[in-house]
C-alpha cells in the first residue's frame, strides 16, 4: 500500500481502476472494486501440454466418479512431470482462451463467448470453454466480436460425432452427454446446470442406479454406495 492511499480509497469506492496495485495472490485474481481481472503474465506456462491439461481433466473425473474406463499410457501411470503440470491447468482464474489455443490448437467457435476444442482422449466430444471479455464481464448473446482473449469460467462436452443415446445399452462411460441422458429417461433438468459434475439417481431395469457426470460427460454407472 502507498503512503499516499487516496488512489487505493478512490479505487475502493469504485471512482477509479488501480488493478496494478490491488491486493491478492501472485495470480490473476478478480478485483470487485476494479470489477475486473488483475493480469500478470504469463499465464499459463507455453510449455504445457495437451497431455497436461487432459489429465487435469481425469482428475477432476477421479475426484467425482469411483471408478473410471481404463486409460492408455500415459494417464494410467502419469510420470511426476506430468502430474505436476495438470495442478497448474485447474485453476481457471490462470486461463484464457487465447493461451489454451496456443497449446491446444484453435478453438472451433461454438458461439461469441464458447469455444471448441478437440482433445484426442474423446473423439467424439469438444470441450466448450465459456469466457468473459477482457474487462471481466459476460459477452452478450448478440455481440459479433468473436472474441479469443476472455478468461475461462466454465467447461462443458458436447457432442461432436456419433449418435446420442437410443438405448439404456448406451449409458457407457465417455460415451453419453448429461443431456442426452435427461432426454432419454425423461429427468428432470438439473437445477444447478452450473456445477461441473452431477450425480443422478435413476432406475435401470428395475434396479436403483446412479449415473455419474463430469463437465456432461458421462463418466461411470454404478449401483447407489451405502453410507
Amino acid at each position: 500500500m502507498p503512503i499516499d492511499d487516496t488512489p487505493y480509497q478512490r479505487h475502493k469506492r469504485r471512482e477509479i481502476y488501480y488493478t496494478g496495485g490491488c491486493m491478492g495472490p501472485p495470480a490473476p485474481w478478480w478485483c470487485w472494486s476494479c470489477e475486473r481481472f488483475a493480469d500478470p503474465e504469463p499465464r499459463p506456462s507455453r510449455s504445457m501440454t495437451v497431455e497436461g491439461y487432459q489429465l487435469s481433466l481425469i482428475n477432476d473425473m477421479r475426484g467425482v466418479s469411483r471408478s473410471l474406463p481404463e486409460l492408455p499410457a500415459p494417464y494410467d501411470d502419469p510420470p511426476q512431470a506430468l502430474a505436476e503440470e495438470a495442478v497448474k491447468w485447474r485453476s481457471p482464474d490462470l486461463l484464457k482462451i487465447k493461451d489454451m489455443a496456443v497449446i491446444l490448437g484453435e478453438p472451433v467457435s461454438g458461439g461469441p463467448s464458447r469455444h471448441r476444442f478437440a482433445l484426442p482422449l474423446w473423439p467424439d466430444f469438444w470441450l466448450e470453454h465459456k469466457s468473459t471479455n477482457d474487462t471481466g464481464f459476460w459477452l452478450e448473446p448478440e455481440s459479433t466480436d468473436m472474441l479469443v482473449g476472455g478468461y475461462v469460467v466454465d467447461k462443458r462436452f458436447v457432442r461432436r460425432s456419433g449418435e446420442p443415446m437410443r438405448s439404456a445399452d448406451d449409458m457407457r462411460p465417455w460415451s453419453v452427454l448429461r443431456t442426452e441422458a435427461e432426454a432419454f429417461f425423461g429427468w428432470e433438468p438439473t437445477r444447478a446446470p452450473n456445477m461441473y459434475y452431477h450425480i443422478v439417481p435413476f432406475e435401470l431395469e428395475g434396479r436403483p442406479m446412479e449415473a455419474y457426470f463430469v463437465h456432461d460427460l458421462l463418466v461411470q454407472v454404478a449401483e447407489p454406495s451405502e453410507s
